[in-house]
């Protein structure tokens, strides 16, 4: 039978025929660019808003919209569905979805509503989801069943929430996603998680592929605001070097940790792999604004020394960025990588002081000479990952 009329399957319970392993579905990947469309949102609320009180917001956006993708994405990860019914209810998602991203730039003030209502209606429709495959699915019923009533939970606190002022409502938002995280974390929800295991390899694959997306928004915003610009001698440095410091992140991450399973030995691990891909997702999406804004100056300053919030901006967000990839390191299993976890944890830590001085030091440094230094660091990185290849072990 087709899968246009096929309900919600477990995935182990499927016969796969095109690939060995279960592949990322096309209408996964159409969800997942309406999700990358509200990050250029958010990444474009956080460059217009470069205090302490807009980059607070920036997390909170960041958050919520990483929550909603995620919850999604664990649930597709578990059932194999793709009828009829289904691409009605993520066709509704993408709505809601798009609904917040355009509820970005005023969700802390007059549209505060209308985002809320936006993701009430997007984490809905995904309790609507469970509900489908705990009827189709009764074995794992109770799986089903604590994640519809932590999600319905949640739901009721983002309804509530309208009820406050809309300076505070963020708060609220913030209880109804910490409820949801401490209910899934209770042991009854971790035992059914544990006898109704994740797809991996689809897991990882779905990851990488929307962490990806986020790595390339960075080029989306420097053309997007540099459009129509005529490079000079200054402007072609600049992007060299930026376009450098790009693919050093692209290697850190997707040659260093991506594809690699994470450790389930214990829970600290998955939880690790799982929120490093959040940090590293505010950090990809700062690194955007930041050289958009680099560039900006490079083209109107050239020879300046760069502005403050920039030079910070810059600095912070490869600083978070590898945090997240030392969670994400902690939580692959290290006996089946090729590099060594304790080693790749140690540079990067080490890393984040020297990157974090820079920032805090070099205030005298134009736009094209932060980005270089910066973009040396990532290369040490990348040249000691060099290394540990060449004399890892063969497979």
């Amino acid at each position: 039978m087709s899968d246009l009329f096929q309900p919600p399957r477990y995935y182990r319970d499927v016969a796969f025929h095109k690939h060995t392993d279960r592949a990322v579905g096309w209408l996964e990947l159409f969800y997942d660019l309406v999700y990358v469309a509200t990050l250029i949102q958010i990444g474009n609320f956080l460059s217009d808003n470069l205090d302490w009180t807009g980059f607070g917001r920036f997390l909170v956006l960041m958050f919520v919209i990483w929550w909603a993708w995620s919850g999604e994405t664990v649930y597709q990860n578990r059932y194999q569905v793709d009828d009829v019914t289904h691409r009605l209810l993520v066709l509704l998602q993408m709505i809601g979805v798009a609904a917040i991203g355009l509820s970005v730039s005023e969700a802390f003030g007059e549209l505060s509503t209308q985002f809320a209502l936006a993701f009430a209606l997007v984490r809905s429709i995904l309790v609507v989801m469970w509900i489908r495959a705990s009827r189709s699915h009764p074995a794992s019923r109770a799986l089903a069943a604590n994640y519809m009533t932590g999600m319905g939970c949640g739901v009721a606190i983002w309804l509530a929430s309208i009820a406050l002022p809309e300076d505070v409502r963020w708060i609220a938002w913030l209880i109804a996603i910490a409820f949801e995280i401490a209910y899934f974390a209770r042991p009854s929800t971790l035992a059914e998680t544990r006898k109704w295991l994740p797809d991996d390899h689809h897991l990882v694959e779905r990851f990488g592929i929307f962490t990806i997306i986020v790595l390339g928004e960075a080029f989306v915003k420097i053309l997007d605001d540099a459009q129509g610009t005529e490079l000079g001698t200054g402007e072609i440095v600049f992007a060299v070097v930026l376009v450098t410091g790009l693919f050093a992140l692209w290697w850190l991450h997707f040659s260093d940790s991506a594809g690699e399973l994470y450790d389930l030995s214990s829970n600290a691990k998955p939880l690790s792999w799982m929120y490093g891909h959040l940090v590293l997702a505010v950090a990809l999406v700062m690194f955007g604004v930041a050289a958009k804004k680099l560039f900006g100056e490079t083209i109107s300053s050239a020879g300046e020394t760069v502005t403050a919030e920039y030079r910070l901006l810059l600095t912070v967000s490869v600083v978070v960025f590898l945090l997240g990839q030392s969670l994400i390191t902690f939580g692959v299993d290290d006996a089946l990588t090729t590099l060594s976890q304790k080693r790749r944890i140690v540079g990067y830590l080490g890393a984040t002081v020297v990157i974090g001085a820079m920032g805090l030091v070099l205030t005298s440094l134009t736009a094209t000479a932060l980005t270089g230094v910066v973009t040396a660091v990532l290369l040490v990185l990348v040249g000691d990952a060099i290394v540990q290849t060449k004399h890892a072990p063969a497979p």
